[in-house]
């Protein structure tokens, strides 16, 4: 799992550093500070691993870390939004260290534009030297693993000095593991579309029966009547014929685009977090639209995927009643647990991470004292 990270200039966030990161990481702190950006950055990070996203159709993680917040344009087009202050001139860095104490050092320069995934892995003088001892070669170059090619950062132009081939070798040589848990990491926010679970997830859902876990959740907490989660066949002009997601009740069927944001969002997530494994979860505000009855059912069933199928959870929230379920089960289930305050020094945007011990939590709330007010004192 990922132990720390490190981001500069990216979005709002000139600098930020976190450290002792483990299996579950909840993010608070006031609007603004940067908690988003963080798991955005993460995204981007695992891009360079593989660039699609694997839960939206045919869409690329760097296209949607564009669209997702004013959802139009793409990399080429809008991609200076993410850089900090708009100066495309400093390239954004992400360095991830993991358990392994292996560190992954990766860049995206704003100049170039039309590769899958626009990270660039940090080829260091050690690993160009088991390849070639030329004095010609470069010192550092960058190494995209999608497209197989070299950038030279001197001349801002692709690098023909050593073989992308031998590079690669190289890299999956000493990163194998650490590529393979970064590939497949899901980004969960309330813009999973209804589309992107019928087609994407459902399928591999059914073909593993993990369609009555999901069923079960809904009738604990959202739905008690609810007997399954079907296919509908339903007409779509005159020809074609469509089939939807549809929750089977004793006496009809309902289509899953008619419910409510609370009870779709817990079949989006569910379904998206029982298809992972061995990799990162992202997932912003999962208590947008959820009663506590929902939260804590929903997060019961987050947080006890996330120990079967190993996957480290990384969580913004603006709910102190989520820290407290999230807290409870944690202690029953045997995952640690770390919550981080982010906030920002608005005179400078170095974003500085405070971490709040479980006694500490403890102890604001007897006081009487909101955790996520900790910047008014």
């Amino acid at each position: 799992m990922l132990k720390s990270l490190y981001i500069r200039n990216f979005r709002g966030i000139k600098e930020a550093e976190i450290e002792e990161l483990t299996d579950v990481n909840i993010f608070i702190g006031r609007n603004g500070v940067g908690k988003s950006s963080i798991l955005e950055a993460i995204y981007l990070a695992s891009s360079w691993a593989e660039p699609m996203d694997p839960i939206r159709e045919k869409v690329l993680k760097a296209n949607y870390i564009i669209r997702r917040r004013g959802g139009r344009g793409g990399w080429n087009e809008y991609r200076d939004v993410i850089w900090y202050a708009k100066d495309v001139k400093k390239d954004i860095e992400i360095v991830l260290r993991f358990a392994s104490s292996k560190e992954l050092r990766l860049k995206t320069f704003y100049e170039t534009t039309t590769l899958r995934s626009p990270v660039w892995f940090e080829a260091s003088k050690e690993i160009l030297s088991e390849i070639s001892d030329s004095k010609e070669t470069p010192k550092i170059l960058y190494y995209t693993l999608d497209t197989n090619i070299l950038w030279d950062p001197e001349i801002k132009g692709y690098s023909t000095s050593v073989s992308p081939n031998e590079v690669r070798e190289k890299v999956f040589e000493r990163f194998r593991d650490e590529i393979e848990f970064l590939r497949n990491t899901i980004f969960l926010d309330n813009k999973i579309s209804v589309k992107d679970v019928e087609e994407r997830i459902w399928q591999k859902i059914l073909d593993n029966r993990l369609d009555k876990i999901i069923a079960n959740i809904v009738k604990e907490e959202y739905e008690p009547n609810v007997e399954n989660i079907i296919f509908k066949p339903t007409k779509l002009g005159k020809k074609e014929k469509l089939y939807v997601l549809a929750l089977a009740l004793p006496k009809t069927t309902i289509e899953i685009d008619t419910l409510g944001d609370g009870v779709r969002n817990a079949i989006f997530y569910a379904s998206a977090l029982s298809l992972a494994e061995n990799t990162i979860a992202l997932i912003e505000d999962p208590e947008v639209h959820q009663h506590p009855g929902g939260m804590a059912t929903l997060m019961r069933f987050i947080l006890r995927t996330s120990k079967e199928r190993r996957l480290q959870l990384f969580i913004t929230t603006q709910s102190i009643e989520l820290i407290n379920i999230v807290k409870k089960i944690c202690e029953d289930l045997g995952l640690r647990l770390r919550i981080f305050f982010v906030e920002k020094d608005y005179s400078t945007d170095i974003v500085s991470i405070r971490i709040l011990e479980s006694i500490d939590v403890e102890h604001l709330q007897k006081l009487g004292l909101d955790p996520r007010l900790l910047y008014l004192l």
